[in-house]
């Protein structure tokens, strides 16, 4: 069972990163590579209060993971529609809020969603550990992934073991 585990958690890994490297790579690569990322939240994050069909994910400061993740959104999302949301006003229609690294309100968002059923994501360096759900960061080349699961049971979400299982773990 233990073997099996391990086996579906390095399928979601080369499923979630896409043998992505940042290492050499320009920007282009990286923002695909995140986009790939957050799409693919959708799938392994559970929002118990989603009311709608339609899954709002808002990016701030990214604009090419914006277009990027534009065409992905007629993807299926485990029925859910993606409608995807550049540079926005009220962050509380959001279930995923990415906020990239240089926004110049990043803790101000983290710190107004706080408490709600809302995934934030960022590749601010410690986003995670400052109390983000999920945070980007580079090891060896590559873009991986860090949660905090107080700050996920804080927004009353729930993420789903086998992604768990590929993430460094922070509180």
């Amino acid at each position: 069972m233990r073997r099996k585990l391990k086996g579906l958690a390095v399928l979601l890994w080369v499923l979630l990163s896409g043998f992505c490297s940042v290492a050499g790579a320009d920007d282009a690569l990286n923002a695909k590579t995140k986009a790939s990322y957050l799409f693919n939240f959708t799938k392994f994050v559970e929002w118990p209060a989603l009311m709608s069909d339609t899954l709002h994910v808002c990016i701030v400061g990214a604009e090419p993971i914006v277009n990027l993740l534009s065409d992905l959104a007629s993807r299926d999302t485990k029925g859910h529609l993606l409608q995807i949301w550049s540079g926005i006003d009220d962050p509380q229609i959001c279930q995923i809020l990415y906020i990239d690294q240089d926004a110049p309100d990043l803790q101000a968002l983290t710190r107004q969603v706080r408490g709600n059923q809302i995934l934030t994501v960022s590749d601010a360096e410690g986003f995670a550990g400052r109390g983000g759900c999920i945070g980007f960061y580079t090891e060896n080349g590559q873009i991986k992934l860090e949660i905090n699961p107080d700050a996920v049971r804080n927004a009353q979400l729930k993420i789903n073991a086998l992604l768990m299982e590929i993430a460094r773990i922070v509180r």
